[in-house]
């Protein structure tokens, strides 16, 4: 089944969503729904789902910025976006980030199923393209290994998968799915490996602060960078150079 999780602020579409809605019939499984944007995000590092809705107009992280995410991380990601106007002045923004449908919370009912089909066969359609290709298994090895050499020599800068899909001459959304299928974890997992095994040697080696390490290993954000960096290890900058400290 297709994993999906959603996000809006509004509690009556949130129980919708829930409770009226058959994702079984449409071969999915509604993971959670939450109601923020940042909330979202959380979830999709979480699960990574093969669909995401969500709400365009939400406090602080909004939908669009939800997108944006998507389309830089998880590019083969099926987004709908649920909007209570039939107003279309991002229709730009959108085609930018190639989000699937929009959804008036009016016609929730009506029109979710639809574009929850239109998701599904996108999906479905990426996946025979992919086994297709199975077929060239080596080129597939291959591929990998330049993948994982060109994140190798390149991860200490700000990298996008368009980056990536562009110097390697591959479609992005295939890279992406391609990697996680043979190496079993996402691309940009990889890559903050391999920033948070530089930052602690630059923790330990160096008397830098977090925030020159953190621009230092591709981060321009300190605070994600403290963030992911406990979540990984299970402690702070400071705490790690402090720990390493005790022990020499």
């Amino acid at each position: 089944m297709w994993k999906v999780v959603a996000a809006d602020d509004e509690a009556y579409i949130r129980e919708a969503l829930k409770k009226l809605i058959n994702w079984e019939k449409m071969n999915c499984n509604l993971i959670d729904v939450v109601d923020d944007g940042q909330e979202l995000i959380n979830k999709i590092e979480e699960e990574e789902p093969d669909i995401v809705i969500t709400d365009i107009q939400m406090p602080e992280v909004n939908g669009m910025d939800v997108c944006k995410y998507l389309y830089e991380t998880y590019p083969e990601t099926q987004v709908i976006i649920l909007t209570a106007y039939a107003d279309f002045s991002y229709a730009k923004t959108a085609i930018k980030y190639s989000i699937c449908d929009y959804v008036l919370k009016v016609s929730i009912m009506d029109e979710l199923p639809d574009a929850i089909e239109k998701a599904t066969g996108n999906l479905n359609q990426l996946k025979r393209e992919i086994e297709k290709n199975e077929k060239d298994l080596l080129a597939q090895l291959s591929l990998i290994q330049q993948i994982d050499h060109y994140i190798e020599q390149n991860y200490k800068k700000k990298l996008s998968l368009d980056d990536i899909a562009e110097a390697l001459h591959i479609n992005s959304s295939y890279l992406s799915r391609v990697y996680k299928i043979k190496k079993g974890k996402n691309l940009f997992d990889t890559i903050l490996n391999l920033r948070i095994e530089a930052a602690k040697d630059y923790l330990i080696n160096t008397d830098m602060r977090t925030y020159e390490i953190s621009e230092l290993v591709g981060v321009e954000d300190a605070s994600y960078f403290s963030k992911m960096f406990k979540k990984i290890t299970g402690l702070s900058p400071k705490e790690y150079r402090k720990q390493e400290e005790n022990e020499e």
